[in-house]
């Protein structure tokens, strides 16, 4: 049941790039090796930004793509013939506080992130043909999104989650690291997944890019956020409580639609597998036709319990009619299914809300620094 899906604590790098300023004098007040806080005012060019720096409004050039109200912590690397800052890297848990409480703040931004980009391709489903234009590397890296954006899009239809993950570049450090520990060989090319495909992107037409790249640049930033704040999430709920939770992206004619999957170990079995212990498995689907689904399952050795709430008696009458066969897949797969329930809850969107508040905000040590 559960597979073999682990999150290793890589976090999003910061920006390591060099800001130099252009002055003929530094500003009062400034020495070198201090550390600065510094705000992106606005930008005035491509490579040209106004910052504060201390209290200090200054002219600054960098190659790092920066965004009007950017903070950051500088340290001053010299003063003559010009200012120079260097990006200081945020303390690992202050980054990861930063995306967990994103993730808070918006936590269907990873669904919503697909389908926008879905929409920026040319339809409400990926796999149409927008036009590519700009260097070899960028065209391939423009290809690649597509082909990731059409397996993401079909994800509904049986990609299984371990492919899913890795899809949307969740297991992308995991692979590195793999591959690096491979003395001698050849390093595998790692599978083009959304979130180095983003990077690239984002890198490739770094500082400015031109047309419609950089009028893509927002969307395509903010699904790189959403995709890391999961994988941040990911990393907390498997070091303090053995969880894994994905957000799939359910893409109908017309309708986009999500699945929330929040799995938890009870048990203390070793593995992934569920006959090792007791796990929790909650599906909280947003359907087109169907409305709001949320089925809750209990695997505990071979044993299995599922409960399936649907908010409309029409949908109730569906899923139960979709039971039997349910049954036999569970038992060819070694299951022995304990009991199966269909409900009609007309606030079952208020309840998947709730109980996904509770497994991902509650009591538990894993997201305590929402607090």
């Amino acid at each position: 049941m559960p597979p073999d899906v682990r999150f290793p604590p890589v976090l999003k790098p910061a920006a390591d790039g060099i800001l130099q300023i252009r002055l003929s004098q530094p500003p009062p007040g400034l020495s070198a090796g201090q550390t600065v806080e510094v705000r992106v005012l606005e930008r005035i060019h491509d490579g040209g930004f106004v910052i504060d720096a201390g209290g200090n409004r200054l002219t600054a050039e960098t190659e790092q793509p920066l965004r009007p109200g950017q903070a950051m912590a500088m340290r001053v690397e010299s003063l003559h013939p010009r200012v120079v800052l260097s990006v200081l890297p945020p303390p690992v848990a202050c980054v990861a506080a930063e995306h967990l409480r994103a993730f808070r703040a918006s936590p269907d931004a990873l669904a919503q992130s697909i389908a926008e980009l879905a929409g920026l391709f040319g339809g409400s489903r990926p796999g149409w043909a927008a036009p590519l234009a700009g260097p070899d590397r960028l065209e391939t890296l423009l290809a690649a999104l597509r082909s990731v954006l059409t397996d993401l899009g079909r994800a509904g239809e049986g990609l299984s989650v371990r492919d899913f993950a890795r899809a949307l570049g969740l297991l992308t450090e995991h692979d590195l690291k793999k591959a690096l520990e491979r003395p001698g060989e050849k390093p595998l090319p790692l599978p083009a997944s959304l979130k180095s495909c983003l990077t690239g992107i984002l890198r490739e037409t770094a500082p400015g890019g031109g047309g419609v790249i950089r009028e893509w640049a927002p969307a395509l930033e903010k699904a790189l956020r959403a995709v890391e704040n999961i994988q941040v999430l990911n990393v907390h709920l498997q070091e303090n409580e053995g969880g894994l939770f994905l957000q799939v992206p359910l893409m109908f004619e017309g309708f986009t639609g999500k699945a929330d999957i929040l799995i938890r170990r009870e048990g203390k079995g070793h593995g992934t597998d569920s006959r090792d212990g007791v796990f929790r498995a909650l599906f909280a689907l947003d359907m087109d036709a169907l409305g709001d689904v949320m089925a809750q399952a209990r695997f505990s050795g071979n044993a299995v319990a599922c409960r399936i709430d649907c908010a409309s008696g029409a949908a109730a009458s569906f899923v139960a009619g979709l039971l039997p066969d349910l049954e036999r897949r569970l038992a060819a797969a070694g299951y022995r299914v304990e009991d199966l329930e269909v409900r009609t809850d007309s606030r079952v969107r208020e309840r998947m809300q709730e109980r996904i508040r509770e497994e991902l905000h509650g009591d538990g040590q894993a997201l305590s620094v929402f607090a």
